[in-house]
């Protein structure tokens, strides 16, 4: 009877859709964000109370949510939007992303002498949790340029992430394999990229182009339209070989140029169902944390803060200085990019999956997590600081 409670796929669900909720409530009363509360009813399900996840629901879950997110993050690559930020923040962005991702990498090997835990590392930091910044940001009644810089690469940072993780996960799988050669190193991620990069255009040109000549689609047509697309996008993906949640990026991005109405109107219809998904998601990762390994990872965990920490504010200082930006955003734009969560959190719960052959999938899932904990906590008194010795604070 009890074997049968804790491998029944229904009270799983409801249990991390319920606690997840009723934690989120407590925790957002303290000031800390609801997804450390969702990842702490995964760990009440899963380590503490043993329920049995079947592996099957944890890759549908992790497979529908990033493959929502992917769209949605798509989306907001408009020309519009990309003309209006610039040069600017386009260089302090890709200065960012690269030297954070190479700061971690090398202080990660230096401590590890091992390249395919470093790499992956390494592609999963640049990503920034856009919620907690923007929270701060709203809260101080912050305004300015580099409250504005901010918020653009925040937005930004996510694809970012992405497309450094697709090449990432390429190298460490070809590294664990063995037999690393030209082919493994070049023409594979080459084709992981590229490829998914043609997919996600093609999807995109033809629902564009289908949509764009239906007549009178309701919100139903939109949203039964979009979920399918999606899902679909990221099965042909993973049927052919190439990355998935870049797949999907791609196709957002060419709808929302190409089809600017319905794109808008389906990225509020996927908006309103992505907390329990988002539920269902983080709570997952909770129930794969492992705590045998948690007091051994204590090392790695510091090792990577300080590398990501270091990272950023390398990264966006020499990304200042090349832009010909101010001062304050050369010195404090950094700080205030610390925050880590979602997509971050999302990736390495997928290099866990696509890693689960090595003793290294079982690693990732509870060092992310741990360390998106820490950064939570403290990046918003980062964020807080940044702003306030920059004068955009207005309280």
């Amino acid at each position: 009877m009890i074997e049968a409670v804790h491998s029944n796929i229904y009270l799983i669900a409801s249990l991390m859709l319920l606690l997840g909720f009723i934690f989120g409530r407590l925790l957002k009363k303290v000031g800390l964000t609801e997804v450390l509360a969702y990842i702490l009813a995964g760990i009440l399900i899963g380590p503490v109370l043993k329920f049995n996840i079947p592996n099957w629901f944890n890759s549908v879950v992790t497979s529908i949510t990033l493959s929502f997110v992917a769209y949605m993050v798509g989306l907001s690559f408009s020309y519009k939007f990309l003309r209006k930020m610039g040069k600017k923040v386009i260089t302090i962005l890709v200065v960012e992303v690269i030297i954070t991702s190479l700061v971690v990498w090398a202080i990660v090997f230096i401590f590890t002498k091992n390249l395919p835990l470093s790499i992956i590392l390494g592609s999963l930091a640049p990503a920034t949790a856009p919620a907690g910044t923007i929270a701060v940001i709203r809260d101080l009644k912050a305004k300015g340029s580099l409250t504005d810089v901010s918020i653009a690469i925040v937005g930004l940072d996510d694809a970012a992430g992405i497309i450094i993780y697709s090449f990432g996960i390429v190298l460490t799988k070809s590294l664990l394999g063995g037999n690393v050669n030209i082919k493994a190193f070049v023409f594979r991620p080459l084709w992981e990229i590229f490829g998914a990069i043609l997919l996600g255009i093609t999807i995109g040109f033809i629902v564009s182009f289908i949509t764009n000549r239906a007549k009178k689609l309701s919100s139903d047509h939109i949203f039964i339209i979009t979920i399918g697309v999606v899902v679909l996008s990221w099965g042909i993906a993973q049927v052919i070989g190439v990355s998935a949640i870049l797949t999907c990026m791609i196709f957002g991005m060419v709808m929302i140029n190409f089809n600017n109405s319905i794109s808008n109107r389906s990225n509020k219809l996927i908006d309103n169902i992505m907390s329990p998904i988002f539920i269902l998601f983080f709570a997952a990762i909770g129930t794969q944390i492992d705590f045998s390994k948690f007091w051994g990872m204590i090392g790695l965990v510091l090792i990577y803060c300080i590398g990501r920490s270091i990272g950023k504010v390398l990264g966006c200082g020499l990304g200042g200085i090349l832009s010909h930006s101010e001062s304050k955003i050369t010195k404090y734009l950094g700080i205030a990019l610390l925050n880590q969560a979602g997509v971050a959190v999302g990736l390495a719960f997928l290099a866990a999956q696509e890693l689960s052959a090595y003793p290294m999938g079982a690693l990732i899932p509870t060092l992310m997590a741990t360390t998106t904990a820490v950064f939570q906590i403290l990046s918003p008194l980062g964020t807080q600081y940044a702003l306030k010795k920059s004068g955009e604070s207005t309280i």
